[in-house]
Protein backbone atom coordinates (compact mmCIF):
# COMPACT_ATOMS: atom_id res chain seq x y z
CA UNK A 1 0.00 0.00 0.00
CA UNK A 2 1.54 3.35 -0.96
CA UNK A 3 0.22 6.63 0.91
CA UNK A 4 -0.23 10.16 -0.09
CA UNK A 5 0.75 13.26 1.49
CA UNK A 6 -1.73 16.02 1.61
CA UNK A 7 -1.49 17.27 -1.58
CA UNK A 8 -1.98 14.11 -3.05
CA UNK A 9 1.60 13.43 -4.17
CA UNK A 10 2.90 9.27 -3.57
CA UNK A 11 5.18 8.31 -1.01
CA UNK A 12 7.25 5.40 -0.36
CA UNK A 13 6.00 3.81 2.80
CA UNK A 14 3.37 2.48 4.57
CA UNK A 15 3.23 3.91 7.69
CA UNK A 16 0.86 6.15 8.45
CA UNK A 17 2.26 7.65 11.74
CA UNK A 18 5.75 7.84 9.21
CA UNK A 19 3.24 9.58 7.16
CA UNK A 20 2.09 11.85 10.34
CA UNK A 21 5.56 12.84 11.02
CA UNK A 22 6.72 14.03 7.72
CA UNK A 23 3.55 16.03 7.16
CA UNK A 24 4.59 17.36 10.13
CA UNK A 25 8.26 18.28 9.25
CA UNK A 26 7.21 19.54 5.82
CA UNK A 27 4.88 21.75 7.50
CA UNK A 28 7.83 23.35 10.17
CA UNK A 29 9.84 23.92 6.89
CA UNK A 30 7.21 25.02 4.83
CA UNK A 31 7.16 28.13 8.00
CA UNK A 32 11.07 27.83 8.42
CA UNK A 33 9.77 27.67 12.08
CA UNK A 34 12.58 24.80 14.59
CA UNK A 35 13.30 22.08 13.58
CA UNK A 36 12.46 20.11 10.87
CA UNK A 37 15.57 18.00 11.28
CA UNK A 38 14.88 16.73 14.84
CA UNK A 39 11.15 16.20 13.72
CA UNK A 40 11.55 14.11 10.73
CA UNK A 41 14.31 11.79 12.61
CA UNK A 42 11.78 9.55 14.01
CA UNK A 43 10.22 8.88 10.61
CA UNK A 44 13.32 7.49 9.15
CA UNK A 45 14.08 5.46 12.52
CA UNK A 46 10.30 4.17 11.92
CA UNK A 47 10.97 3.42 8.34
CA UNK A 48 14.76 3.31 7.24
CA UNK A 49 13.82 2.97 3.47
CA UNK A 50 11.51 6.00 3.68
CA UNK A 51 12.80 7.84 0.31
CA UNK A 52 10.40 10.30 0.42
CA UNK A 53 11.71 11.01 4.55
CA UNK A 54 15.35 11.03 3.00
CA UNK A 55 14.78 13.50 0.43
CA UNK A 56 13.15 16.00 2.71
CA UNK A 57 16.15 15.69 4.90
CA UNK A 58 18.23 16.57 2.31
CA UNK A 59 16.72 19.26 1.65
CA UNK A 60 16.98 20.42 4.38
CA UNK A 61 20.55 20.67 4.90
CA UNK A 62 20.52 21.69 1.18
CA UNK A 63 18.23 25.00 2.46
CA UNK A 64 20.97 26.29 4.66
CA UNK A 65 22.76 27.29 1.45
CA UNK A 66 25.84 26.65 3.20
CA UNK A 67 28.50 24.21 2.03
CA UNK A 68 29.31 22.82 5.07
CA UNK A 69 26.06 20.55 5.30
CA UNK A 70 26.63 19.19 1.85
CA UNK A 71 27.81 15.80 3.14
CA UNK A 72 24.80 15.54 4.94
CA UNK A 73 22.63 15.81 2.13
CA UNK A 74 24.91 13.30 -0.08
CA UNK A 75 24.44 11.07 2.71
CA UNK A 76 20.28 11.68 2.60
CA UNK A 77 20.24 10.66 -1.23
CA UNK A 78 22.63 8.18 -0.83
CA UNK A 79 20.27 6.86 1.67
CA UNK A 80 16.66 7.22 -0.72
CA UNK A 81 18.35 5.77 -3.46
CA UNK A 82 19.62 2.89 -1.55
CA UNK A 83 16.07 2.34 -0.28
CA UNK A 84 14.45 -0.93 -0.37
CA UNK A 85 11.09 0.73 -1.76
CA UNK A 86 9.83 0.85 -4.75
CA UNK A 87 10.23 4.57 -5.46
CA UNK A 88 7.12 6.73 -6.70
CA UNK A 89 8.03 8.89 -9.80
CA UNK A 90 8.11 12.11 -8.02
CA UNK A 91 10.71 10.94 -5.61
CA UNK A 92 12.96 9.51 -8.76
CA UNK A 93 12.88 12.89 -10.15
CA UNK A 94 13.39 14.57 -6.99
CA UNK A 95 16.51 12.16 -6.71
CA UNK A 96 17.84 13.17 -9.80
CA UNK A 97 17.35 16.67 -9.67
CA UNK A 98 18.55 16.92 -5.73
CA UNK A 99 22.13 15.49 -6.60
CA UNK A 100 23.76 18.15 -8.58
CA UNK A 101 23.29 20.98 -5.79
CA UNK A 102 24.53 17.98 -2.89
CA UNK A 103 27.84 18.01 -5.87
CA UNK A 104 27.95 21.84 -5.30
CA UNK A 105 26.36 22.58 -8.57
CA UNK A 106 22.88 24.46 -7.22
CA UNK A 107 22.31 25.97 -11.26
CA UNK A 108 21.75 22.66 -12.86
CA UNK A 109 19.82 21.30 -9.93
CA UNK A 110 17.48 24.55 -10.03
CA UNK A 111 17.30 23.55 -13.78
CA UNK A 112 16.22 20.20 -13.01
CA UNK A 113 13.69 21.00 -10.25
CA UNK A 114 12.13 23.44 -12.68
CA UNK A 115 11.15 20.59 -15.41
CA UNK A 116 10.42 18.64 -11.63
CA UNK A 117 7.88 20.93 -10.98
CA UNK A 118 6.33 21.23 -13.93
CA UNK A 119 5.50 17.53 -13.73
CA UNK A 120 5.14 17.75 -10.12
CA UNK A 121 3.12 21.22 -9.69
CA UNK A 122 1.78 20.27 -5.78
CA UNK A 123 5.12 19.33 -4.51
CA UNK A 124 5.24 21.89 -1.81
CA UNK A 125 8.38 20.92 -0.59
CA UNK A 126 10.30 21.19 -4.21
CA UNK A 127 8.29 24.57 -4.61
CA UNK A 128 9.98 26.01 -1.73
CA UNK A 129 13.53 24.66 -2.03
CA UNK A 130 13.39 26.00 -5.70
CA UNK A 131 12.42 28.93 -4.31
CA UNK A 132 15.05 29.70 -2.11
CA UNK A 133 17.85 28.59 -5.05
CA UNK A 134 16.02 31.10 -7.72
CA UNK A 135 16.60 33.92 -4.48
CA UNK A 136 20.48 32.65 -4.57
CA UNK A 137 20.95 32.11 -7.95
CA UNK A 138 19.67 35.76 -8.26
CA UNK A 139 16.47 34.68 -10.89
CA UNK A 140 13.88 37.01 -9.58
CA UNK A 141 11.77 36.29 -12.21
CA UNK A 142 11.66 33.23 -11.72
CA UNK A 143 10.96 33.73 -7.84
CA UNK A 144 7.72 35.15 -9.52
CA UNK A 145 6.86 33.05 -12.26
CA UNK A 146 8.09 29.42 -10.55
CA UNK A 147 5.14 29.48 -8.23
CA UNK A 148 3.10 31.11 -11.12
CA UNK A 149 3.78 28.18 -13.34
CA UNK A 150 2.29 26.13 -10.55
CA UNK A 151 -0.91 28.20 -8.90
CA UNK A 152 -3.53 26.91 -11.47
CA UNK A 153 -3.02 23.71 -10.05
CA UNK A 154 -3.71 24.65 -6.24
CA UNK A 155 -6.90 25.79 -4.60
CA UNK A 156 -7.48 27.60 -1.58
CA UNK A 157 -8.94 24.48 0.00
CA UNK A 158 -4.93 22.66 -0.09
CA UNK A 159 -3.37 22.15 2.65
CA UNK A 160 -0.37 24.68 2.50
CA UNK A 161 -1.87 26.88 0.15
CA UNK A 162 -0.91 29.95 2.53
CA UNK A 163 2.94 28.95 1.95
CA UNK A 164 2.68 29.32 -1.63
CA UNK A 165 0.71 32.64 -1.66
CA UNK A 166 3.65 33.95 0.80
CA UNK A 167 6.43 32.56 -1.72
CA UNK A 168 4.69 34.11 -4.48
CA UNK A 169 3.98 37.56 -2.81
CA UNK A 170 8.15 37.60 -2.26
CA UNK A 171 8.36 37.05 -6.35
CA UNK A 172 6.18 39.74 -6.52
CA UNK A 173 7.87 42.18 -4.50
CA UNK A 174 11.05 41.14 -6.27
CA UNK A 175 9.79 41.94 -9.61
CA UNK A 176 8.53 45.19 -8.16
CA UNK A 177 5.13 44.61 -8.02
CA UNK A 178 4.28 45.89 -5.04
CA UNK A 179 0.74 46.38 -4.58
CA UNK A 180 0.21 42.41 -5.57
CA UNK A 181 2.56 41.11 -3.33
CA UNK A 182 1.24 42.92 -0.87
CA UNK A 183 -2.38 41.60 -1.43
CA UNK A 184 -0.66 38.01 -1.76
CA UNK A 185 1.69 38.51 1.55
CA UNK A 186 -1.70 39.40 3.39
CA UNK A 187 -3.88 36.30 2.48
CA UNK A 188 -0.85 34.05 3.36
CA UNK A 189 -0.82 35.66 7.23
CA UNK A 190 -4.29 35.37 6.98
CA UNK A 191 -3.93 31.80 6.68
CA UNK A 192 -1.04 31.80 9.38
CA UNK A 193 0.42 34.57 11.14
CA UNK A 194 3.20 32.54 11.82
CA UNK A 195 4.24 32.28 8.21
CA UNK A 196 7.64 33.83 8.25
CA UNK A 197 8.26 33.67 4.53
CA UNK A 198 4.82 36.10 4.16
CA UNK A 199 6.21 38.34 7.01
CA UNK A 200 9.66 38.38 5.16
CA UNK A 201 7.85 39.07 1.78
CA UNK A 202 6.19 42.38 3.70
CA UNK A 203 8.96 43.54 4.98
CA UNK A 204 11.05 44.26 1.69
CA UNK A 205 7.73 45.74 0.51
CA UNK A 206 8.28 48.45 2.86
CA UNK A 207 11.75 48.32 2.21
CA UNK A 208 12.18 48.98 -1.44
CA UNK A 209 9.03 51.92 -0.70
CA UNK A 210 11.30 53.65 1.59
CA UNK A 211 9.06 53.49 4.18
CA UNK A 212 11.04 53.24 7.81
CA UNK A 213 7.74 53.80 10.12
CA UNK A 214 5.76 51.79 8.20
CA UNK A 215 8.75 48.50 8.39
CA UNK A 216 9.42 49.35 12.13
CA UNK A 217 5.69 49.49 12.96
CA UNK A 218 5.37 45.82 10.82
CA UNK A 219 8.01 44.39 12.57
CA UNK A 220 7.67 45.88 15.85
CA UNK A 221 3.74 45.98 16.37
CA UNK A 222 1.69 44.40 12.91
CA UNK A 223 3.74 40.76 13.45
CA UNK A 224 6.02 39.23 16.03
CA UNK A 225 5.63 35.66 15.29
CA UNK A 226 8.59 35.92 13.66
CA UNK A 227 10.63 37.16 16.74
CA UNK A 228 11.74 33.68 17.81
CA UNK A 229 11.96 29.90 16.75
CA UNK A 230 12.06 30.50 13.29
CA UNK A 231 15.28 30.01 11.03
CA UNK A 232 14.56 33.29 9.49
CA UNK A 233 14.20 34.68 12.08
CA UNK A 234 17.58 36.84 12.20
CA UNK A 235 17.11 38.16 8.90
CA UNK A 236 13.86 39.56 9.86
CA UNK A 237 15.52 41.60 12.15
CA UNK A 238 18.19 42.43 9.93
CA UNK A 239 14.98 44.10 8.31
CA UNK A 240 14.11 45.50 11.31
CA UNK A 241 17.92 47.20 11.70
CA UNK A 242 17.78 48.38 7.90
CA UNK A 243 14.54 50.72 8.95
CA UNK A 244 16.36 52.22 12.17
CA UNK A 245 19.25 52.60 9.16
CA UNK A 246 16.70 54.56 7.37
CA UNK A 247 15.36 56.51 10.11
CA UNK A 248 18.92 57.81 11.17
CA UNK A 249 18.33 55.94 14.63
CA UNK A 250 21.69 54.56 14.71
CA UNK A 251 21.67 53.29 18.54
CA UNK A 252 18.68 51.26 17.96
CA UNK A 253 20.11 49.33 14.43
CA UNK A 254 23.39 48.61 16.94
CA UNK A 255 21.47 47.12 19.59
CA UNK A 256 19.27 45.32 17.15
CA UNK A 257 22.78 43.91 15.80
CA UNK A 258 24.18 43.25 19.63
CA UNK A 259 20.70 41.11 20.13
CA UNK A 260 19.98 39.27 17.34
CA UNK A 261 22.53 39.07 14.85
CA UNK A 262 26.01 39.02 16.35
CA UNK A 263 27.50 36.17 15.72
CA UNK A 264 27.82 32.91 17.87
CA UNK A 265 28.29 29.28 18.53
CA UNK A 266 25.27 28.39 16.63
CA UNK A 267 25.48 31.15 14.07
CA UNK A 268 25.39 29.72 10.39
CA UNK A 269 26.16 31.47 6.54
CA UNK A 270 22.49 32.73 6.99
CA UNK A 271 22.85 34.57 10.02
CA UNK A 272 26.35 35.77 8.91
CA UNK A 273 25.40 37.44 5.72
CA UNK A 274 23.01 39.80 7.98
CA UNK A 275 25.87 40.41 9.95
CA UNK A 276 28.35 41.40 7.09
CA UNK A 277 25.55 43.47 5.14
CA UNK A 278 24.41 45.26 8.47
CA UNK A 279 28.33 46.35 9.90
CA UNK A 280 29.16 47.21 6.37
CA UNK A 281 26.03 49.95 5.57
CA UNK A 282 26.96 51.07 9.05
CA UNK A 283 30.23 51.70 7.94
CA UNK A 284 29.71 53.39 4.69
CA UNK A 285 28.00 55.87 6.70
CA UNK A 286 30.96 56.43 8.18
CA UNK A 287 29.34 55.05 12.22
CA UNK A 288 32.53 53.58 14.00
CA UNK A 289 30.69 49.97 14.92
CA UNK A 290 33.80 49.04 16.88
CA UNK A 291 37.06 46.59 16.57
CA UNK A 292 35.00 43.98 18.59
CA UNK A 293 32.09 43.68 16.55
CA UNK A 294 34.11 43.02 13.37
CA UNK A 295 36.64 40.75 14.84
CA UNK A 296 34.17 38.58 16.12
CA UNK A 297 32.25 38.29 12.97
CA UNK A 298 35.25 37.66 10.87
CA UNK A 299 36.28 35.43 13.19
CA UNK A 300 33.03 33.29 12.52
CA UNK A 301 33.16 33.58 9.03
CA UNK A 302 36.71 32.25 9.19
CA UNK A 303 35.56 28.80 10.70
CA UNK A 304 32.37 28.57 8.39
CA UNK A 305 33.64 29.94 5.26
CA UNK A 306 34.12 27.27 2.36
CA UNK A 307 35.26 29.51 -0.75
CA UNK A 308 34.33 28.84 -4.05
CA UNK A 309 30.62 27.20 -4.05
CA UNK A 310 28.71 30.53 -3.15
CA UNK A 311 29.51 33.97 -4.96
CA UNK A 312 27.16 35.42 -2.37
CA UNK A 313 28.58 33.92 1.00
CA UNK A 314 32.14 34.47 -0.17
CA UNK A 315 31.75 38.21 -1.18
CA UNK A 316 30.29 38.79 2.65
CA UNK A 317 32.47 36.48 3.86
CA UNK A 318 35.40 38.78 2.52
CA UNK A 319 33.76 42.33 3.93
CA UNK A 320 33.92 40.85 7.18
CA UNK A 321 37.86 40.10 6.60
CA UNK A 322 38.21 43.86 5.38
CA UNK A 323 35.99 45.55 8.08
CA UNK A 324 38.42 43.81 10.95
CA UNK A 325 41.53 44.96 9.08
CA UNK A 326 42.93 41.53 8.99
CA UNK A 327 45.10 41.50 6.80
CA UNK A 328 45.92 37.81 6.98
CA UNK A 329 42.14 37.00 6.14
CA UNK A 330 41.59 39.41 3.58
CA UNK A 331 44.57 37.44 1.50
CA UNK A 332 43.30 34.46 2.52
CA UNK A 333 39.53 34.68 0.98
CA UNK A 334 40.15 36.77 -1.46
CA UNK A 335 43.06 34.25 -2.76
CA UNK A 336 40.96 31.51 -2.57
CA UNK A 337 38.20 33.33 -4.61
CA UNK A 338 40.50 34.18 -7.42
CA UNK A 339 42.00 30.41 -7.01
CA UNK A 340 38.79 28.62 -7.96
CA UNK A 341 39.25 27.28 -11.41
CA UNK A 342 36.64 28.31 -14.18
CA UNK A 343 35.64 25.09 -15.15
CA UNK A 344 34.55 24.11 -11.14
CA UNK A 345 33.38 27.89 -10.78
CA UNK A 346 29.79 27.94 -8.97
CA UNK A 347 28.33 30.32 -11.55
CA UNK A 348 29.60 31.96 -15.08
CA UNK A 349 29.55 35.45 -13.11
CA UNK A 350 32.05 33.99 -11.13
CA UNK A 351 34.74 36.24 -12.58
CA UNK A 352 32.34 39.87 -11.65
CA UNK A 353 32.58 38.06 -8.13
CA UNK A 354 36.41 38.26 -8.38
CA UNK A 355 35.70 41.84 -10.01
CA UNK A 356 33.65 43.02 -6.93
CA UNK A 357 35.84 41.14 -4.46
CA UNK A 358 38.35 43.52 -6.08
CA UNK A 359 36.67 46.65 -5.32
CA UNK A 360 35.49 45.92 -1.98
CA UNK A 361 39.02 45.62 -1.15
CA UNK A 362 39.98 48.92 -2.56
CA UNK A 363 37.72 50.65 -0.53
CA UNK A 364 39.38 49.05 2.88
CA UNK A 365 42.25 50.17 1.75
CA UNK A 366 40.68 53.47 1.17
CA UNK A 367 41.46 53.53 -3.01
CA UNK A 368 37.57 54.78 -3.32
CA UNK A 369 38.28 55.90 -6.75
CA UNK A 370 39.38 52.53 -7.53
CA UNK A 371 36.27 51.08 -5.99
CA UNK A 372 33.54 53.45 -7.78
CA UNK A 373 35.12 53.01 -11.07
CA UNK A 374 35.41 49.13 -10.86
CA UNK A 375 31.81 47.90 -9.71
CA UNK A 376 29.94 50.69 -11.53
CA UNK A 377 30.48 48.29 -14.57
CA UNK A 378 28.62 45.62 -12.49
CA UNK A 379 26.02 47.50 -10.75
CA UNK A 380 23.79 46.14 -13.86
CA UNK A 381 25.13 42.99 -14.31
CA UNK A 382 25.15 41.98 -10.67
CA UNK A 383 21.72 39.68 -10.55
CA UNK A 384 24.10 36.66 -10.33
CA UNK A 385 25.41 38.03 -7.52
CA UNK A 386 22.80 36.18 -5.87
CA UNK A 387 20.38 37.62 -3.17
CA UNK A 388 17.17 40.17 -2.98
CA UNK A 389 17.20 43.41 -4.35
CA UNK A 390 17.60 44.90 -0.82
CA UNK A 391 20.34 42.93 -0.37
CA UNK A 392 22.29 43.87 -3.72
CA UNK A 393 21.80 47.55 -3.29
CA UNK A 394 24.87 46.85 -0.82
CA UNK A 395 26.85 47.05 -3.86
CA UNK A 396 25.14 50.10 -4.97
CA UNK A 397 25.57 51.65 -1.48
CA UNK A 398 29.12 50.75 -1.66
CA UNK A 399 29.68 52.43 -5.37
CA UNK A 400 27.94 55.84 -4.26
CA UNK A 401 30.03 56.05 -1.41
CA UNK A 402 32.92 55.33 -2.93
CA UNK A 403 32.41 57.80 -5.29
CA UNK A 404 31.96 60.51 -2.86
CA UNK A 405 34.41 59.51 -0.95
CA UNK A 406 36.90 59.87 -4.20
CA UNK A 407 35.72 63.31 -5.09
CA UNK A 408 34.06 62.08 -8.28
CA UNK A 409 30.88 64.26 -7.81
CA UNK A 410 29.35 63.95 -10.75
CA UNK A 411 29.72 59.50 -10.19
CA UNK A 412 28.03 60.13 -6.88
CA UNK A 413 25.00 62.37 -7.74
CA UNK A 414 24.42 60.17 -10.75
CA UNK A 415 24.14 56.95 -7.93
CA UNK A 416 21.91 59.25 -6.17
CA UNK A 417 19.83 59.91 -8.45
CA UNK A 418 19.27 56.40 -9.96
CA UNK A 419 18.49 55.37 -6.39
CA UNK A 420 15.98 57.87 -5.62
CA UNK A 421 14.05 57.38 -8.85
CA UNK A 422 13.63 53.83 -7.76
CA UNK A 423 11.35 55.02 -5.13
CA UNK A 424 7.84 54.68 -6.41
CA UNK A 425 5.95 58.08 -5.99
CA UNK A 426 3.39 58.63 -3.22
CA UNK A 427 0.73 57.64 -5.35
CA UNK A 428 2.29 54.51 -6.34
CA UNK A 429 2.18 52.95 -2.87
CA UNK A 430 0.13 49.64 -1.95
Amino acid sequence: MTLHDARGESLSTEQSAVLAIYEQSLDLFNSLRMDPVAALQPALEMDPDFISGHLLMAGLMLSAIDAQVLPQARDSLAAAAASRHVPAARERSLLAALRPWAEGDMGRSNELLGRHLIDHPRDLFALQLTHMADLVLGQPTLLRDRIGRALAHWSPADPGYGYVLGMHAFGLEECNEYARALQAAEAALDRNPADAWAVHALAHVHEMQGSAEDGIRWLTQGNTHWQQDNMLAVHNWWHLALQYLRAGDIDAVLAVYDRAIAPHAGSMALDLLDGSALLWRLELRGTEVGEARWQALAARWREWARPGWSTFNDTHALLAQIGSGSQEGIQAMASAMAAVPADDAPAPWWRQACATASAMCAFGEGRFGDCAQQLLPLLHHELGYGGSQAQRSLLHLTAMEAARRAGDCAMYEALRSESAARLPAQGDAP
